[in-house]
């Protein structure tokens, strides 16, 4: 099998939007001797301010054989073979004979997560219909979170207004509705498209730009999108899997979420009593260190709610402070149990190994994955040692990691899906070792 695959990474770091794509087209494609079934396309925010996006996909498509199916998007970083960047642009490319695949994308996807699900599942699985491979997989890319102009507030992570806070999750539905701004349903998009399509074991990822959640893009074969989901099916004779980890440990603090508003994406109380102050309360802190918004932000990364849920801790870190109020990034219920949990580099590291120890019986051919930001941001230099576990998994086949604000698996063998934050997450291709 494997004398029929052929598999690429491609990347730039040049400023220029359209000399950017250009390169990253060239340095993928150029290791392939066949056009590609599919590419995969990610890039920093940067490229807004110098070109444009549209001058950017231009530049791929200068170099990239027309009709070639391409999805991908804006994130706060990327790793490949030859390293991890906080700015350019990166994508992988496949090229094998026993493979089908379609893409697809739908708008609407805050304001009607289940509707556009289902018409964006439809596509996928209605172009994939006759094609006779067992191996199912898909790439969901959701639009991510774009803070609101908050009324005499702006764009901030905190507001300390508790006037304003409590009239905000209707003004939240308000903006959903009449923009289809704000925050990502990732919960309610990836538990329907599990349902719609339980046969396809998927990686998913929610776009982003650099952490300051102002805007983030979409790419579509030839179209710059905005706050659509985008992906990719498709149907092989290719083993493969996925998989989720943190491996994050509780500290001794614990608490229970008694009040949610939201549709559970706002805490209102925890122990009975307002949300942030009990917050502070238990972890002995100063609300008037916090104010100042990046000391807020890495103070936050180092001190993720731990939520328990079906036997699992799922991560989930502070997005934002609204009054007496909490966002987090995953969705909550009234009764949970919830710890904060400790976070380091050593621990960041074992999720990668603890992750590549599910393949240990799988020969790679090439391999996608899903991160938070909130892992590139903490281990910072240390990201090499990243690199270095999965370049030794890999040896020269390629992978790309995309740094993203949430992401996630799902197992069509398992029936598991794992909505997660600041997690890491792998989908790998290859043959299976006797």
């Amino acid at each position: 099998m494997e004398s029929g695959i052929e598999a690429a990474v491609g990347m730039s770091r040049k400023w220029d939007a359209r000399e950017a794509g250009r390169e990253t087209a060239e340095t993928t494609i150029q290791n392939l001797s066949r056009p590609p079934n599919f590419f995969l396309l990610f890039s920093t925010i940067h490229y807004e301010k110098y070109g444009g996006f549209q001058e950017f996909l231009d530049g791929v498509w200068d170099v990239l054989p027309k009709g070639t199916p391409l999805v991908g998007g804006t994130v706060a970083g990327f790793m490949n073979n030859k390293g991890a960047y906080a700015r350019g642009a990166s994508s992988i490319a496949v090229s094998y004979p026993n493979m089908d695949v379609s893409v697809s994308c739908c708008k609407n996807i805050k304001r009607k997560p289940v509707r556009s699900t289902d018409i964006y599942t439809n596509i996928l699985k209605d172009n994939l219909t006759k094609s006779t491979y067992e191996n199912k997989f898909l790439l969901n890319l959701i639009s991510g979170a774009e803070l609101f102009n908050f009324p005499g507030e702006g764009q901030k992570k905190i507001i300390r207004s508790k006037s304003v806070s409590r009239v905000l999750p209707q003004f939240l539905k308000i903006i959903e509705k009449t923009t289809d701004k704000g925050f990502p349903k990732d919960d309610e998009i990836l538990n329907n498209i599990s349902k719609k399509l339980p046969d396809y074991s998927f990686l998913s990822g929610i776009l982003v730009d650099d952490f300051k959640f102002l805007k983030n893009y979409q790419f579509y074969n030839d179209q710059v999108l905005n706050n659509n989901i985008v992906g990719m099916g498709l149907k092989t004779d290719i083993p493969f899997d996925v998989n989720t980890t943190h491996c994050m440990e509780e500290k001794d603090i614990h608490f229970k979420i008694t009040k949610v508003g939201y549709g559970g994406r706002i805490i209102k109380e925890i122990n009975n009593k307002p949300a942030w102050p009990e917050f502070l309360r238990l972890l002995n802190w100063d609300e008037e260190t916090l104010m100042d918004e990046a000391r807020f932000t890495k103070r936050m990364i180092y001190h993720p709610f731990g939520i328990k849920r079906d036997g699992r801790i799922y991560p989930a870190m502070t997005a934002l402070v609204l009054g007496d109020y909490i966002m987090t990034a995953v969705k909550s219920n009234p009764g949970e149990e919830v710890s904060i949990l400790n976070i380091s580099g050593k621990l960041l590291l074992n999720a990668v190994k603890e992750n590549l120890q599910k393949y240990s019986n799988l020969k790679p051919y090439f391999g996608i994955f899903s991160s938070c930001v909130t892992r590139l941001l903490t281990l910072g230099s240390k990201t090499k040692y990243v690199q270095n576990e999965l370049k030794n998994y890999f040896q020269e086949k390629p992978f790309l990691v995309f740094y993203v604000s949430g992401e996630g698996t799902y197992s069509s063998k398992e029936k598991k899906l794992i909505d997660a934050d600041m997690s890491f997450n792998s989908a790998i291709f290859g043959e299976k070792l006797t």
